[in-house]
Formats: structure tokens, C-alpha cells, sequence
């Protein structure tokens, strides 16, 4: 039988091995991680900064872009003034933000495979509550742009949430797969400002 014992270099061996694998763990697991979660913090910093820096301008520069705003409706450049969604109740407005919604998507050329705006009204801001409705679609780049514009600038007023755009490899051609958030204010029974 042989001796089981370790010659001292086979030790030293074993010893340093084992001392890469535990700093290769401490790293995997320890540092990498926290640097992670570091880089991802301090991108959401950056981002809510830009944003409040955003607000900021918006509100010190409101009054001049309100002036601009109603100098160029008053110019009737075609640029018509967003109206609320009409409804006399949150049913009803949801009823009317699907019609806009298919009809925009219709106009586009883009096919809706989802169209849900059956959830609860969302809290008011400014004494107006908004419809939120959920849309997925499928389309090419062309119809997916169009419809998008359709939806920023049509004469319903919708604020685009979420917007999620994808290549869907199981479809023929180069189409793409659309999935949108929306928020639709609506003014009771009134319908416009």
C-alpha cells in the first residue's frame, strides 16, 4: 500500500488552488453583484436628475411656451388643439379610447392582436382621470412609426407610457411586435377643453 501523505510541494498546490478559488468566489460573488447593483443605482440617479432637470426648465419657461403654443393654434397652422377623451362615465370614455386606438392603428396599416382598457380609471391629476389601456400589436417599421405618431399627435390627447418594440421571428417578412402603456385623460360628458 502507499502512503497517502503529501509531499509538501503537492501542499503548496492545494493551498494556492484553493486560495484562487476562494478569491474567484469572493469576486463572483461578492464584488460583481454589489458593482452591479452600484452601476444600476447610479443610472437611475443620473436618470431622475435629467428629469427633474426637465421640470425644472419646463416650469421656468412655461408662460413663453404657452405664448408660443397658442401663437401658433391662433396661426391655424393645422395643428389642432388635443381634446379629452368623451364619456359620461369611465366605461364609456374606455369605449371611446379603443375606437381612437383601432381606428389610429386601422389608419396605419398595423394589425392589433390586444386592445384592453378594462382597468379602473387612474387617480385624478388636476381634476382629470385617465383611462389606461394596454395595446399590442404587429406591424413593419413603417406602420409601427406611423401608428406611434398617430397616437403622439392625433386629436385625442394619449400619453404614451411604455412602448416595447421587438422582432418577431415567428412571423414572415421583417414585421415587428408592438406593445404600448397608454393613458387617455377624459372630461366627463364635455369631451374637449
Amino acid at each position: 500500500m502507499q502512503s497517502l501523505a503529501l509531499e509538501p510541494r503537492e501542499r503548496r498546490t492545494i493551498a494556492t488552488a484553493a486560495a484562487v478559488l476562494a478569491v474567484a468566489f469572493g469576486i463572483v460573488y461578492g464584488i460583481l453583484p454589489y458593482a452591479r447593483r452600484w452601476t444600476a443605482r447610479e443610472d437611475l440617479i443620473a436618470m431622475r436628475a435629467e428629469q427633474v432637470a426637465r421640470l425644472r426648465w419646463l416650469a421656468a419657461n412655461e408662460p413663453s411656451l404657452e405664448k408660443a403654443a397658442s401663437e401658433r393654434l391662433a396661426r391655424g397652422t393645422g395643428v389642432e388643439r388635443p381634446r379629452l377623451l368623451a364619456g359620461r362615465s369611465a366605461a364609456l370614455a374606455a369605449s371611446a379610447l379603443q375606437t381612437v386606438v383601432q381606428g389610429y392603428a386601422d389608419e396605419a396599416g398595423i394589425t392589433v392582436r390586444e386592445l384592453n382598457v378594462a382597468g379602473a380609471p387612474d387617480s385624478a391629476v388636476a381634476g382629470v382621470e385617465s383611462i389606461p389601456a394596454t395595446v399590442s400589436a404587429i406591424g413593419d417599421i413603417w406602420s409601427v412609426s406611423d401608428f406611434v405618431s398617430r397616437l403622439q399627435h392625433g386629436a385625442t390627447l394619449i400619453d404614451i407610457r411604455e412602448i416595447g418594440v421587438s422582432p418577431n421571428p415567428a412571423l414572415r417578412g421583417e414585421l415587428l411586435q408592438l406593445s404600448l402603456v397608454l393613458r387617455a385623460p377624459y372630461g366627463g360628458a364635455r369631451g374637449s377643453d
